[in-house]
């Protein structure tokens, strides 16, 4: 979650270094910067780092449910397929399986329905019991759930395709703002001479900037906003 925190105070010097330059006034500056530093810290990062593990889960749920199942219609065992499944996964799952060595099959995959915590691994538990009890050709039983699995994945590209394109929309609008405020304090320089030395200048150069960092907050919270069935944002992590 460094590259929030990076971009967060890149941004903040960016509108304190506006400020300072468009009011002629280093409180509004360094005002801005502490303000904009605090709020990636303590607000941003939170919110991108649940989005962020939120998005990791599901593709790791999406490629242990696909793993599982062809592997299950290939070796008609569901400790094999478990095992060939845990072994695909990538090195930061293995922290949330560890002493689980002495639980029954069931009881593990069970345990991992609190870290995926996606409604579809819970119906994929459901099949795998109706599996167990009924037998049959998994990849026929599993068809409308892969497919659903399958359609949540490309919604979450797509958000993601779609919260970039936004994105970098939101930062260029924002540059020609800044870049637009700090050309007329120059292009002006004999009125700004003139206003700079009342109060509610300052005043005004701080109340935009703060506004700027108010939008980021808003279209932060847009952008890592991702309903996915069965996981709760409110729960920790």
């Amino acid at each position: 979650m460094n590259k929030i925190i990076t971009l967060g105070i890149v941004i903040s010097f960016l509108f304190g270094i506006s400020g300072f330059v468009a009011s002629n006034n280093i409180f509004v500056g360094i005002a801005i910067i502490v303000i904009g530093v605090l709020y990636f810290v303590l607000l941003a990062r939170p919110i991108y780092s649940k989005y962020c593990i939120k998005v990791s889960r599901y593709h790791e749920c999406y490629h242990f449910i696909n793993t599982f199942i062809v592997s299950l219609s290939i070796k008609a065992s569901l400790a094999g397929a478990y095992e060939t499944a845990v072994e695909s996964m990538p090195e930061d799952f293995y922290k949330n399986i560890e002493n689980v060595e002495t639980f029954t099959l069931w009881e593990k995959l069970e345990h991992l329905n609190k870290y995926f915590r996606f409604h579809t691994y819970m119906l994929f538990l459901d099949l795998l019991h109706l599996y167990e009890e009924q037998g049959g050709n998994i990849l026929e039983m599993s068809s409308n759930l892969l497919d659903e699995v399958r359609l949540t994945e490309e919604y979450i590209s797509y958000s993601e395709s779609t919260s970039k394109k936004k994105l970098g929309e939101f930062a260029i609008l924002w540059l020609l703002s800044l870049g637009i405020m700090i050309f007329m304090r120059f292009a002006l320089s004999e009125f700004f001479n003139t206003i700079s030395k009342q109060l509610f200048y300052p005043i005004g150069i701080f109340a935009i900037l703060f506004f700027a960092l108010l939008t980021i907050h808003l279209a932060i919270l847009r952008l890592c906003k991702l309903e996915i069935r069965g996981w709760n944002d409110s729960e920790k992590v």
